[in-house]
This record gives structure tokens, sequence and C-alpha cells, in this order.
């Protein structure tokens, strides 16, 4: 199905309107998939503001700016007015300072972040770990240190932090976010579970 005129030009008129403007679904206060939320929390650690469309309340943005961009899938993230690709490009150019240049934000020098694992908390990770496919450890924390936690190999930019027998990855931002954070455990009614003591969290 060909793009039509109008949809054509509202979506040229967002993107030349707004030097930051990303096609999402959802917003950047609640994305409705987990690529979207991705490039909503890069963005949000680099600018402190940027324009979106929600594909998911429009259908026509929806199909149309697949078409507009030759490009199949959303988010897509324009800056300048020109495209810059979806989730998997925008990590990769975050990681590689890419995304800070077409930004116009300084490059963060690399950070070597000291983590702290309590015993029980390095046994609940072990127990965890199980067979999964990848033994690395990869954290992420948002600029409102909200915490992800699963088993990952790491990515382009990522550090790396190896305690005892356990190896953490973390993109570039959560490293910063990270240097001094202690994972440790609380008990509940369903056992101990993790948690984090951050000196770095906002109190």
């Amino acid at each position: 199905m060909s793009l039509a005129p109008e949809t054509r030009t509202r979506i040229a008129q967002l993107v030349e309107s707004n030097s930051v403007m990303l096609f999402m679904k959802g917003t950047p206060d609640a994305p409705q998939c987990g690529f979207s939320a991705t490039v909503v929390g890069i963005l949000g650690s680099l600018i402190p503001d940027f324009a979106s469309a929600d594909v998911l309340a429009d259908p026509d943005l929806r199909s149309g700016i697949k078409e507009f961009s030759d490009w199949p899938t959303v988010p897509q993230l324009y800056v300048n007015g020109e495209f810059l690709g979806g989730a998997d490009i925008v990590q990769e150019m975050y990681g590689n300072g890419e995304l800070h240049q077409a930004l116009g934000v300084p490059v963060p020098e690399p950070v070597d972040p000291v983590l702290q694992v309590t015993e029980q908390a390095a046994v609940l990770l072990e127990q965890a770990r199980g067979q999964a496919p990848h033994r690395e450890i990869a954290i992420k924390i948002d600029a409102q240190f909200r915490y992800q936690m699963g088993f990952a190999p790491p990515q382009l930019g990522d550090v790396s932090v190896t305690v005892g027998e356990l190896t953490f990855v973390l993109d570039q931002a959560s490293a910063r976010r990270a240097d001094g954070m202690r994972i440790e455990t609380v008990e509940t009614e369903d056992g101990p579970q993790l948690t984090f003591a951050n000196p770095n969290a906002p109190s």
C-alpha cells in the first residue's frame, strides 16, 4: 500500500520541525514495548527533552512511518532530519559515542564501577543463572534508578565487572549510576529477594 500524500506530509513536518523526533509505541512516560522503552531510556540519559509520536494511537502513522523511512519496525529515531535507525542501532550508536555526537552532547569518559555482592545475593544469582545460555549478568539502571537484571552477553560499549565468580555487564550510563552499589538481599514472605543499595540513587 502506497503512503498517502497527507500522511507523508505530516510525517515530514514532524521530522523537520523537531530536532529529535522519536516514533514509538506509547509515550515516553508509558512506553508500550521494550524496544521503545530502551530508546526512551537512552535519550532520557542524554538530553532533557525530545519530541515523540505514538504510532499505536494512529494507524495511518503506524504504517506510514515504515514506508516513509523504508524501515520495517518501530521505534524510529530522527535527529536533525536524519533517520538514525531503530532500537538496536540506537543502542550501538550510544555505546560507541556516535549518538552523543549526533545529539551534540559530550561523550563521557569510560568508567570502571565498583560493585559489591553479599554472599547470599551471590548464591541467589548463581541459582537464578542455572542453565541460562549466557553467563553474564546484565544490569540496566535508568535515569529514574529503576533496575533491570537478566542474563545476556555484553553489547558494544558495555562495561564488564567481575565480582568473585560473577560477571556483570552494564552500559556506560548504568555503569556510572552503579558505581559503589551493593547487591544484597532482604527477607520476604517468599524467602530472600535481591535488592540494590545504591549511594547514587536520589534519596
